[in-house]
């Protein structure tokens, strides 16, 4: 697994160069561990399970690099899960940008190829965690953006939104574009289900 958001600062400091400002493989970690200052909340919590790193079981493969990544179930209820990365800021910057990697089975309609019932979401905070809203609000997928648009009639949190949803049939990449202006970010990964079937759920 691996996530990191990398800044290119304004000439001079360093001419153009890519400076990572985060960076995180929850490889050096013992699970279900979280590393130091990322933190799991569920804002509905119907199982009592958070995200968690795993290092196996579903959906496979378990990691995309050894031993770990962050993952997090897919019941067959309502519920809304958080990751939430630690807080991090760039400024004077020409762009930002954030490349992961992850590895989804979340369920979705076996008709309809753009319906999904359970689904992920990117989000960002720029007020240090208070409130969020989709990384679309703020910037723009590069790489490996959302797939399916969340049905209405099932009860999910996210429902009406576009998610990542369906089988990714293994690790992807998604890059995103992030605004070169950040102070007090915080990034959340959040899965949220319905109230009728579930999955295999999400790696990050």
């Amino acid at each position: 697994m691996d996530i990191s958001a990398a800044a290119v600062p304004t000439p001079p400091p360093c001419n153009g160069q890519l400076i990572t400002i985060l960076d995180e493989r929850f490889d050096d970690v013992t699970p279900p561990d979280l590393p130091p200052f990322w933190t799991a909340i569920n804002g509905i919590d119907p199982d009592g399970v958070l995200w968690q790193t795993s290092d196996s079981g579903l959906p496979r493969p378990p990691y995309d690099t050894a031993p770990n990544a962050a993952w997090v179930n897919d019941p067959p209820v309502i519920s809304d899960k958080y990751l939430d990365a630690p807080g991090f800021s760039a400024t004077e910057s020409y762009y930002v940008r954030l490349t992961f990697r992850h590895n989804f089975n979340l369920e979705a309609s076996e008709v309809d190829p753009n319906l999904g019932f359970d689904g992920g979401v990117l989000e960002l905070s720029m007020d240090g965690g208070n409130t969020f809203q989709d990384i679309t609000v703020w910037g723009s997928f590069e790489r490996g953006g959302y797939n399916r648009t969340i049905a209405t009639d099932r009860g999910s949190p996210i429902a009406g939104r576009p998610a990542w949803s369906g089988n990714s049939e293994g690790f992807i990449t998604t890059v995103v574009n992030l605004p070169p202006e950040l102070l007090n970010a915080v990034l959340r990964w959040r899965m949220a289900s319905d109230n009728t079937g579930s999955s295999e759920g999400w790696r990050v």
